[in-house]
């Protein structure tokens, strides 16, 4: 088995709460919003300054990291961008795909279009 076969995707609003719908835009970061680990159930808060500080940041291996990247959809949007990291709990590698629209020329916003998550480790 591939270790790409061992990474689902998940629709934005199968994992987060807290997302706003509008005319404009679909699944958009207010001042917070909450994601559930699918894996485990361990719930971890991302505020708004959280998209806006990850850009490039990613603690995947290298090897990881390639897979993730290959798997990750390219979307049409402004500016794509992700957020990766490991849940805190199960330590499932996670990728958060969003994409940023710049609305001036000091701010943005973050609209979440979809998460790729890895194995984690089983829970006892």
């Amino acid at each position: 088995m591939a270790p790409s076969d061992l990474i689902d995707h998940f629709d934005a609003r199968a994992v987060f709460r807290g997302l706003l719908d509008g005319e404009d835009y679909r699944n958009r970061v207010a001042g917070s919003c909450i994601y559930r680990c699918p894996r485990c159930g361990h719930r971890i808060r991302f505020r708004w300054r959280s998209f806006y500080q990850a850009k490039g940041r990613s603690p995947f291996q290298r090897r990881l990291r390639r897979i993730f990247d290959d798997l990750t959809p390219a979307l049409p949007a402004d500016e794509q961008g992700c957020i990766d990291f490991h849940c805190p709990a199960c330590q499932a590698p996670t990728r958060i795909i969003y994409s940023a629209h710049d609305y001036t020329k000091i701010a943005y916003h973050f609209d979440i279009y979809a998460v790729l998550v890895g194995a984690g480790k089983t829970q006892k």
